[in-house]
């Protein structure tokens, strides 16, 4: 056996192990519950504006909008005809859209029927993202992901109804490690691709991106002119983004780094939802940085925690 061969068939083992190695799906159970409430809030935030977002004389209007969809998607616009031979309004039609929505993301939240609730999520909300595209922004694409991701993968394989009903184990199994690793490396060169892009700006690499940024009134929460007369200050704030995006796949895998990385990229997006409004945002990437690097080394210290806390309490003596 060849030096070559014996090193090929180790890094092939490792690779197996790296990718199958049986784990836990409780880390998919949490970014399962964590996207459902996400979207859950964010509808809350739209609901007194559905009409103005998606209906036929909402802000835009379908004959503007509808020749900018995606013509082989599902859009309201397509079935608003269908509904109104069975009497219902292109309103109605809206409304009929959302609340299969709300209803698809509770089952998702609570994991009962995990792949259908998840199936009709993301079914619904193509058709209200392609409905209303003109208002979507970057959380819209990560959540359109989260849900596909969630169609796909075993997330109902922990925390949920489907568990206590049978229909689902939440043993260790090859398949959520297999999940797990697929959403940790999209997120790894998610960051990496996002870090290295903005790196090459100008105004990032001068140091005033930021500072840009929060004095633009759309985004601005507070007045930040002050910053202007503190130009160290505004760089070492816009070259330290760089740092967390561009290090995040170097720093969150191994583990005397991971949990550090973690806290800074939820600390970077604490700061946009605060000083730039983009809470939807900063929640759905927080909750994709935690769960899928986070939660794990959490939650198994609070299982050890337990257990230590159950063995020294002094036995019942009847």
């Amino acid at each position: 056996m060849t030096l070559r061969h014996t090193f090929s068939q180790v890094l092939g083992q490792r690779l197996a192990s790296f990718a199958l190695a049986p784990s836990s799906p409780h880390p998919l159970g949490a970014f399962r519950i964590g996207v459902a409430l996400i979207l859950l809030a964010q509808t809350w935030m739209l609901s007194d504006g559905v009409l103005a977002l998606f209906g036929s004389k909402g802000l835009i209007q379908w004959a503007i909008s509808e020749p900018m969809s995606a013509p082989w998607l599902p859009r309201i616009g397509t079935l608003a005809p269908v509904v109104q031979r069975f009497g219902l309004s292109p309103d109605e039609c809206v409304y009929g859209v959302g609340v299969l929505y709300v209803l698809s993301l509770v089952g998702l939240l609570l994991g009962w029927r995990t792949r259908l609730s998840a199936f009709v999520a993301w079914l619904t909300h193509t058709t209200l993202i392609n409905s209303g595209g003109m208002f979507a922004y970057g959380v819209e694409i990560f959540a359109h992901i989260s849900l596909a991701y969630c169609v796909l993968m075993p997330v109902g394989s922990a925390f949920s109804l489907d568990v206590k009903a049978g229909r689902e184990s939440d043993a260790p199994s090859p398949l959520a490690t297999l999940a797990l690793r697929v959403l940790q490396l999209h997120l790894c060169l998610v960051y990496l691709s996002t870090g290295v892009e903005k790196a090459l700006g100008p105004q990032w690499q001068d140091g005033e991106a930021l500072w840009k940024a929060l004095m633009q009134p759309l985004y601005g929460q507070f007045d930040f002119a002050w910053m202007a007369s503190v130009p160290l200050l505004t760089k070492l704030v816009t070259w330290s983004t760089l740092v967390i995006e561009i290090g995040y796949p170097l720093c969150v895998w191994p583990r005397q780094t991971r949990l550090l990385w973690v806290a800074l990229t939820l600390g970077l997006h604490l700061g946009i939802g605060l000083f730039m409004g983009l809470w939807l945002f900063s929640g759905i990437m927080a909750v994709l940085t935690f769960t899928v690097f986070g939660f794990a080394p959490l939650y198994q210290a609070w299982l050890a925690l337990r257990e230590d806390l159950a063995r020294s309490k002094p036995a019942i003596i009847a």
